[in-house]
């Protein structure tokens, strides 16, 4: 009984530790993240660069 007890314990603690290795894994950007970074690239750091660029080189 305590060897069954021991083995159920056991499947028990490695499915809750597979799920919490799920719950952890990086899932990265989602697509609304990506397109809201695109767009801030788009509106602040790309004319920051052309403004840097046009007083170099002028």
């Amino acid at each position: 009984m305590s060897e069954n007890l021991s083995q159920e314990i056991l499947k028990e603690l490695k499915e809750i530790n597979q799920k919490l290795d799920k719950m952890n894994e990086s899932t990265g950007l989602s697509l609304p993240m990506k397109i809201l970074a695109l767009c801030i690239g788009f509106a602040v750091i790309g004319p920051l660069l052309v403004i840097l660029l046009s007083r170099l080189f002028s």
